[in-house]
């Protein structure tokens, strides 16, 4: 590390703890807003969970207009319609109240409200473009598991191309209520929940890796270890949602600074040939991922096990730590109910389907330490595939 040069920043102020949402008057008052955009799906205004939100907007004079519609994976035609809307309406600020879908939403609407354009797709040309927009972007999840309320990541369904693709939008605050989690379903915490295990573990792994990501990257992994299966089984637990809440947000920054490698350019692939959860695809892949590895990043591995709460007993050969933490991550998935890829009824043809989109991932599978030195070909993206169907049933 002495010969070492590594950078790292955090890209927007971060607001923590038990009904901070009733902050979020005050601090549009102090950005200079007048009317907003507020971005949530329709259980969450359904809940009550936004109640401290409009009195706050209330007790500032600050305007406020709904958009309820929210899906997956942020549609870009969804994107397009919601920024026309907040145009008409006048808005200066987005507020993105929900899960990672919901904050990418809230991004693209910003970017095109700063742009007054309606055509999302004309900054997604393939490899992501950094847009920052001058639109203020407050985000704040509803769910513990993509930090994009940290990151400056935005997935989005170019559907005139049929991808999930990228653009690099960060927000302007963010703001972490662990209250607003509580009525988070259990099978969404469970996909979060190990969307955050893999962001940690890639950006332990990645070929940019540094010793700010690591250390909270593995802060966030014991907290998920001891709090995911919990928050799964018992959502009221407000301790362990905030816990939950917390490695999230930790998981994100310690990856702004390293980016997420194979494992998630393999979601990508089960997302496009199975359709599949994001978070339960990271269930899957990442203990595959992590045999894979093994004899490269063996001391970031060890690190991993150790966090992970694994019991060794330092005879162990680096591929049975990767393999024990594999064990470990395992009896998590099936505490928390996780199907395989044959439960969702997919077949092991379907899974191996999508090994193309590996291989057209260099900027992600290129960060993965086995694959620094030598390109991934379509041969490795077929067996690490096939491995991921096989290793969990």
């Amino acid at each position: 590390m002495a010969n070492t040069i590594f950078r790292y920043d955090q890209l927007n102020p971060i607001i923590f703890g038990a009904n901070a949402i009733g902050c979020v008057g005050e601090e549009l008052t102090k950005l200079g807003c007048k009317k907003l955009m507020l971005v949530c799906g329709p259980n969450v205004t359904k809940s009550g969970a936004l109640v401290k939100c409009e009195e706050s907007l209330k007790a500032e004079n600050i305007g406020y207009v709904y958009w309820n519609e929210v899906e997956p994976d942020a549609p870009s035609s969804l994107i397009n319609r919601a920024a026309k809307y907040a145009i008409d309406e006048g808005c200066d600020a987005v507020l993105g109240v929900g899960g990672g879908s919901c904050m990418d939403l809230a991004k693209g609407i910003a970017l095109l409200l700063d742009k007054k354009e309606t055509e999302i797709e004309k900054y997604m040309p393939g490899p992501p473009l950094t847009i920052q927009p001058n639109v203020p972007i407050i985000l704040a999840p509803t769910t513990s598991g993509s930090g994009s309320e940290g990151t400056q990541v935005s997935v989005i369904t170019h559907e005139g191309v049929g991808q999930k693709r990228a653009i690099f939008i960060h927000a302007t605050l963010g703001i972490i209520d662990p209250v607003l989690t509580l009525t988070c379903p259990p099978s969404v915490t469970a996909q979060a929940g190990f969307d955050v295990l893999a962001h940690c573990v890639e950006a332990i792994t990645s070929r940019d890796r540094n010793p700010h990501s690591e250390v909270i990257a593995l802060s966030a992994l014991r907290r998920v270890r001891d709090n995911l299966v919990e928050c799964y089984k018992n959502g009221s637990n407000l301790d362990a949602r905030s816990e939950m809440a917390l490695a999230s947000n930790w998981a994100g920054l310690a990856f702004v600074n390293t980016d997420v490698h194979l494992g998630h350019i393999t979601c990508d692939a089960l997302s496009a040939s199975c359709h599949t959860p994001h978070g339960i695809e990271c269930a899957w892949v990442t203990p595959v991922l992590l045999k894979l590895m093994a004899d490269y990043v063996p001391a970031e591995i060890k690190k991993i096990a150790e966090a992970m709460r694994v019991e060794l007993t330092g005879s162990e050969t680096n591929l049975e730590v990767a393999e024990k933490i594999g064990d470990v991550i395992h009896e998590m998935m099936k505490a928390c109910d996780v199907k395989s890829l044959a439960g969702y009824g997919k077949t092991r043809e379907d899974a191996l389907a999508g090994a193309n989109v590996i291989v057209e991932g260099p900027h992600l599978w290129g960060k993965c330490p086995v694959y620094v030195e030598k390109p991934l070909t379509m041969d490795d993206a077929v067996k690490f595939l096939g491995d991921i169907y096989d290793s969990y049933q």
